[in-house]
């Protein structure tokens, strides 16, 4: 390393290319704040274009965040960190660590370490455990009150008996659907289920998933359709992934257009993919609805769903799913014009 600050001006060119192989961002100013050297990685963080070396940092960067940052490290008496918020593009998090610099008792060299997707996934496990623990709370609640209730005596009644054990039936089955939807979105996300892709009739595995919710359909007076191409080329899928999917779509199409409503599953072609939707004519979603419906455990209407037995997941699962097996997932709706979710699969290659 130069020993003086004339000497790092001269090798600039030569530490230039060292630096770029740092995967983080670094920055020299010197005791007046212009820059010195800086890194292709720093260049991209802080957006900075042409040439900067020489100039004043506060001339290429508009971040008072930033500039604040860097003067209450530089007034310290020994290395430290902070974290800062930068604005671009988008809004990214940074731990930024100040060094002397060597040669010359003024000058600084700061780095810059992108923390924004760290920060990002703590947020997601604190409101994946905060929900988790809210969706457990509920029939565990439920079945514990039902059983201190029978324990205090209502066992005696058999009217008493039957409701309590029907709640208690009820709430456990939904623990055991969350659990178990749990444990698939785990799988998924931490890519630890392998989906073999198979060339596959689409609409024979959509035939079968309407199937199996037939009855429930008919419970709830909603018509099933089943509407696919003749000629619908073959799609490289996974069956159980695939009916999953479906079933999953179709399960909410009955559960939430009400009585009276049509669910409609169709296959087209669609470029080099097959897309595959499942419309219904029921009361539609609201726009601010749409950008959040494959959240895990965001719901439109969290009452009725809970009513209903979901878990809040199956979304997630589904979207999951679809583009595990290289496809991607869309849903448009409109307050009283139903829903229509639709998704693509690759063509089996010819």
């Amino acid at each position: 390393m130069p020993e003086t600050l004339d000497s790092l001006r001269a090798d600039r060119d030569r530490l230039a290319g060292i630096l770029e192989g740092l995967g983080d961002g670094l920055l020299a100013l010197d005791a007046d704040g212009r820059v010195l050297l800086v890194n292709e990685a720093a260049r991209a963080m802080l957006g900075l274009a042409g040439d900067v070396p020489g100039r004043a940092l506060t001339d290429v960067v508009d971040s008072v965040a930033l500039h604040d940052a860097i003067f209450e490290l530089k007034r310290g008496s020994q290395s430290d960190t902070r974290e800062i918020e930068i604005a671009g593009p988008e809004l990214r998090r940074f731990l930024l660590r100040v060094s002397p610099l060597p040669g010359d008792e003024r000058g600084s060299v700061f780095m810059f370490h992108d923390v924004t997707d760290l920060r990002q996934l703590e947020t997601v496990r604190r409101d994946f455990v905060a929900n988790v623990s809210h969706e457990l709370r509920t029939p565990v609640t439920a079945i514990r009150g039902a059983t201190e209730t029978l324990l205090s005596g209502a066992i005696a009644d058999p009217t008493a008996t039957a409701r309590f054990v029907e709640i208690i039936d009820r709430n456990s089955r939904r623990l055991v659907r969350l659990v178990e939807d749990l444990l698939d979105l785990s799988r998924i996300e931490s890519r630890q289920l392998e989906l073999g892709l198979e060339p596959l009739d689409v609409r024979e595995v959509a035939v079968h998933a309407v199937g199996l919710i037939e009855r429930a359909a008919e419970d709830r007076g909603v018509r099933l359709v089943v509407d696919f191409s003749r000629d619908l080329p073959r799609a490289k899928a996974n069956r159980r992934a695939l009916e999953q999917v479906l079933s999953n779509l179709l399960d909410n199409g009955v559960k939430y257009a009400g009585p009276g409503a049509t669910v409609t599953v169709y296959g087209e072609v669609k470029g080099d993919h097959i897309r595959i939707r499942v419309d219904d004519t029921g009361p539609g979603i609201e726009k601010q609805h749409l950008p959040r419906l494959f959240e895990r455990f965001y719901r439109v209407d969290a009452g009725r769903s809970r009513e209903m037995g979901g878990t809040g997941l199956g979304l997630a699962i589904v979207k999951h799913l679809v583009e595990s097996m290289r496809g991607r997932i869309a849903v448009k709706s409109a307050p009283g014009r139903g829903a229509s979710f639709r998704f693509t699969l690759p063509q089996e290659a010819r």
